[in-house]
């Protein structure tokens, strides 16, 4: 560990300034007044400022005296760490932390990363970078690994958000034939093994079907191709895509064993694969879908964290269906030997210097600590893996067989040779089947009908919204008593809202709309004005919009349940 002299000496102005070891890190003359120039000169409206270094705190009360929008503030600081200096008491219950917290900075930014999204400002203390070299680049990589999750998490969002209302309304008709995630908890106490479709799949196929009946199986989505074409059919497959490519992986097939564990967001179609029985499993990030399943419909499902990605939450069901260990398989989230995907997969292809370029892939450590090629919505990916085992921190052993890729932190990494002969055994693996009384019972054609009357009353609400809001008098700001009616509007929508299932179509909406209007340097009463319009008017169009789809998908759902059913 290095150590660090800290020096406390009178700057010429007669404030006190520091110099640890050669450094000074606040001026020799005036340390208030540089404080206010570099805060002067860094402060970006509407980001999260992040210092990396307190010193005497002149930053951060210069920082803060620049802030405009209630922006977020938050200092490391590696002193802290020795109790080289101690913070001031005005500072006391800021966001301000020792640079220990860096390995798991990432949950430290999550709650901010909810309102700035990608909008972050990182300061550096004049000679911090020099001092504590190791310390800011892992700060300045921290900061990007959120900001490279928080990209493809919004790309998703806004690319599947009507995708996702449609396929769960979709699933309501398959949920009347399946059963709750719940019933399969912890009812194995064997090996599971999760396949994925990265390319190392292929050299692990031959192990796998020497003790196929010996473990469980799990294919993360359209890794089913890839075992199928080897013969291999899984105990479970996960599912959790929402569009037309991932269903193209499941529209040939009809598995006779194999069983369906599904969210409410994958393809309605992906079922159609599936003969035997299948479960239905709720996801992190959809907690208004999940309220109101278990408040409209009656089912209470538990809720896991998917990381967004099929792997994820595949990962999660072999902790909860089962207190054996888990080996992962073919997650590669790079590409190794060259390739994208394992053999037999409908996207493989080779890459070259075009592909590169047009993912804008980049290297990182690999398996064996090599450079590998990765992509951001790979690398998202593993980091999404190293936070699931840190906040979850399983009880069991588990293991990244994949032996290429990249490297997941957190994993302890052998070769699906030495998880075999470790822990698995000859004895057969009997799959669990699920009694009648267990599936699904409730009044589908009941809950869409009350969920197309809620739609009305919102395309009502929206409606007098977007009239009370034209029919104001003045030009640089809003009449009171058009205040007071939109107030209202907006009670009566939020409390029809708690009844319907409309959240993924809303979320980019209010995203958009959020970091769309933002409050503009100097702005002028009119100026303010406006922009609260035209954000207001915006919000209510575009959730009639989506209201008029859902009320038009709901009707047509429940058509077509009728007329399978024989009732139209």
């Amino acid at each position: 560990m290095n150590v660090h002299q800290v020096e406390r000496l009178t700057a010429k102005s007669g404030v006190p300034t520091l110099k640890i070891n050669d450094y000074y890190i606040h001026s020799k003359y005036d340390p208030i007044r540089e404080a206010q120039q570099i805060a002067e000169r860094q402060y970006t409206p509407h980001h999260a400022h992040i210092i990396f270094g307190y010193g005497c705190g002149y930053l951060v009360d210069a920082l803060l005296s620049c802030f405009k929008h209630n922006e977020e503030l938050l200092v490391v600081d590696p002193l802290f760490n020795e109790r080289h200096i101690d913070i001031n008491e005005k500072h006391i219950g800021l966001k301000i932390y020792e640079s220990t917290i860096l390995n798991n900075f990432e949950f430290y930014l999550g709650a901010v990363a909810k309102e700035v999204r990608t909008a972050y400002k990182t300061i550096c203390l004049p000679n911090y970078e020099k001092l504590f070299p190791e310390d800011y680049k892992l700060l300045l990589s921290k900061i990007k690994d959120v900001q490279y999750r928080v990209l493809v998490n919004d790309y998703t969002l806004i690319r599947y958000a009507r995708d996702w209302h449609m396929n769960f309304m979709g699933n309501l008709i398959n949920l009347k034939k399946d059963a709750n995630i719940k019933t399969l908890r912890q009812v194995y106490d064997c090996p599971v093994v999760i396949a994925s479709g990265g390319p190392s799949l292929n050299k692990q196929l031959d192990l796998l079907k020497s003790v196929r009946d010996n473990i469980i199986l799990i294919a993360a989505g359209s890794t089913i191709n890839s075992l199928i074409a080897e013969g291999i059919e899984p105990d479970y497959v996960v599912s959790i895509d929402g569009g037309i490519p991932n269903y193209k992986h499941f529209q040939n097939l009809k598995l006779e064993n194999a069983q369906l564990i599904y969210t409410m967001q994958s393809h309605p179609g992906v079922r159609d694969a599936f003969l035997n029985d299948c479960f239905v499993t709720g996801i992190n990030g959809f907690d208004a879908v999940t309220e109101y399943m278990e408040k409209q419909l009656g089912i209470d499902l538990p809720v896991f964290i998917s990381g967004g990605t099929v792997a994820h939450l595949a990962f999660n069901m072999a902790l909860y269906i089962s207190s054996g260990p888990v080996a992962l398989i073919g997650q590669d989230l790079a590409y190794t030997d060259n390739l994208t995907h394992a053999a037999h997969n409908i996207n493989a292809r080779p890459i070259d210097d075009k592909f590169i370029k047009e993912k804008e892939a980049f290297q990182t450590e690999g398996y064996y600590g090599e450079l590998v090629w990765t992509t951001k919505p790979f690398y998202s990916m593993k980091l999404e893996f190293e936070e699931l085992v840190k906040l979850g921190n399983p009880d069991v052993p588990f293991f990244n067989c994949t032996e290429g890729g990249i490297k997941l932190e957190g994993f302890d990494q052998i070769t699906f040779k030495d998880f075999v002969q470790q822990f698995v055994t000859e004895e057969k693996v009997n799959i669990y089947k699920v009694d009648r009384s267990e599936k699904l019972d409730f009044d589908l054609i009941d809950a869409i009908k009350q969920d197309i009357k809620n739609y009305r009353k919102l395309i009502g609400l929206y409606t007098d919204g977007l009239k009370t809001l034209n029919s104001n008098k003045f030009n640089t700001k809003f009449e009171q008593s058009i205040l007071n009616k939109l107030d209202k509007i907006d009670n009566k929508i939020a409390k029809v809202l708690s009844f319907v299932p409309l959240d993924s179509m809303m979320a980019p909406i209010k995203m958009q709309v959020m970091r769309g209007f933002l409050e503009k340097e100097n702005e002028t009463v009119e100026e303010a004005y406006k922009r609260a319009y035209a954000q207001t008017e915006t919000l209510y169009k575009k959730l009639l919009n989506i209201t008029k789809f859902a009320k038009e998908y709901a009707e047509k759902v429940l058509n077509d349940f009728k007329e399978k059913e024989g009732e139209a």
